[in-house]
């Protein structure tokens, strides 16, 4: 009924265990400018074929795409841990965790930063606090570079207030995430291609977002990590 926390049908012990992965981040992750599918939707298609295709393992993975428009940290911080309670089965959990672009950018005026640096370190390594003691592995996601001259500002389709994302600060928040990431020995999934390849061929005409051939790069150097947790997966 209303308000009662959900109980297991059966003892824990009854149910067949199964590897989650949950994608959070923001709408890269929910996939944005995708013709097709965004990087974590193809890692989900990815998985479903090596589970349901003819010849397939069967049913042994979930893969819950999380990515929400304009997530910053804080939102994770909130959220994941109702979506464990709620979501979460026995067995093994890998998260993958890609947010930060938003709390590099500014708001309204190109000086009303959503985080400082300080802050954003500091609200990284709670996060990594917070994942690793809900999930067996942890893989983070690097971000992208934007085409300035249409992001520089971008009016917010949700609240019509005007965004200003800079590369330059956004290499300096993106730095200070891979900091993190190898201080704690850390995973990070990243596309290694030059700033300019990736604007002119793999951005959305927003110039803010992966475009279908973008997100699918995206997607194969997350699951290029992914095997190495999950190595029963193919790449």
């Amino acid at each position: 009924g209303e308000g009662r926390e959900f109980e297991f049908r059966f003892p824990l012990k009854d149910y067949i265990k199964m590897t989650q992965i949950f994608i959070l981040g923001s709408s890269s992750v929910y996939g944005v400018g995708a013709d097709s599918a965004g990087w974590a939707d193809l890692i989900k298609q990815e998985i479903h074929k090596q589970m349901y295709a003819p010849g397939g393992v069967g049913e042994k993975y979930e893969v819950f795409n999380l990515g929400f428009p304009g997530a910053t940290i804080d939102f994770i911080l909130k959220t994941f841990p109702l979506v464990k309670k709620y979501y979460g089965r026995p067995g093994k959990t890998v998260t993958i965790f890609d947010v930060g672009g938003n709390n590099a950018k500014a708001v309204s005026s190109p000086t009303n930063f959503v985080s400082n640096l300080k802050d954003f370190n500091q609200d990284v390594n709670q996060v990594i606090d917070l994942l690793l003691k809900l999930s067996d592995s942890l893989i983070l996601v690097s971000g992208h570079t934007y085409d300035e001259k249409k992001v520089y500002p971008k009016k917010n389709p949700f609240t019509g207030k005007l965004s200003y994302f800079s590369n330059k600060r956004s290499k300096l928040f993106q730095s200070e995430f891979e900091s993190i990431a190898n201080e704690r020995h850390l995973p990070v999934a990243k596309v290694k291609i030059s700033d300019e390849t990736w604007i002119k061929q793999y951005l959305y005409v927003d110039g803010l977002h992966p475009n279908q051939a973008g997100y699918q790069l995206i997607a194969e150097a997350v699951m290029e990590e992914l095997v190495k947790v999950l190595p029963e997966l193919k790449d």
